[in-house]
């Protein structure tokens, strides 16, 4: 984690320097006019400053960082993860791949999550692998977080889940697609839309699917 003194400024993000006026003391109005930004702009900054620094403050590791990352809300967490320096997320990334195989399933779910947000395409063979799964709930995650790191290498892994027995893995598994705009699943999309049998939302998702492919 950064240091937050002004000997470090050169390291320290727009927010950051905001926060580091507040906490010296200076009100919204004061601090407002030194940036010379918006009144909601700095708050807005001191809010996700004061989420960030909660989630660090008085922790030691990696994994105490995740315990208080998990009881965050979805929304913070996201405002976090935005916040973070690139050494940052390189160390939980890390954590995250060398424990992933052995932590408990409610761990694993939001680990799978959180590899997506970070977009860490060092991820990619290791969360195709619970794709083998028979846990939708995980198989859904995965998928969600394939597409998020949308890289063009996980595209057989959601082709894979196109003809999953749980027609909400199949859907997630589209919108990853999608989001890759992997050509090779085209046939298999098609497929799915002929597909007299499958959920009318499954196909709908296929239809955006191929037209956002095509188009691309």
């Amino acid at each position: 984690m950064k240091n937050l003194s002004w000997n470090n400024i050169k390291n320290l993000n727009e927010e950051e320097i905001t926060y580091l006026l507040y906490i010296e003391g200076k009100s919204i109005d004061i601090i407002s006019k030194i940036r010379n930004m918006d009144k909601n702009t700095i708050e807005k900054q001191i809010i996700e400053c004061k989420i960030k620094y909660r989630v660090f403050e008085n922790s030691n590791s990696e994994k105490d960082i995740l315990n208080k990352l998990k009881r965050c809300h979805k929304n913070e967490r996201q405002s976090i993860i935005g916040l973070l320096s690139n050494k940052d997320k390189e160390n939980l990334e890390n954590y995250l791949l060398n424990n992933l195989f052995n932590s408990s399933k409610e761990d694993c779910s939001f680990y799978i999550w959180l590899l997506g947000e970070l977009k860490s395409k060092k991820a990619v063979q290791q969360i195709g692998a619970f794709l083998k799964c028979n846990d939708g709930n995980i198989k859904r995650i995965c998928c969600s977080a394939l597409g998020k790191i949308g890289d063009i290498s996980c595209e057989n892994f959601l082709i894979s889940c196109l003809k999953d027995s749980k027609p909400q893995v199949v859907q997630y598994a589209i919108k990853a697609i999608s989001k890759i705009k992997s050509k090779k699943a085209i046939s298999y999309l098609n497929k799915i839309v002929e597909d007299e049998k499958q959920r009318d939302y499954v196909k709908n998702a296929a239809i955006i699917a191929i037209d956002e492919i095509t188009k691309g």
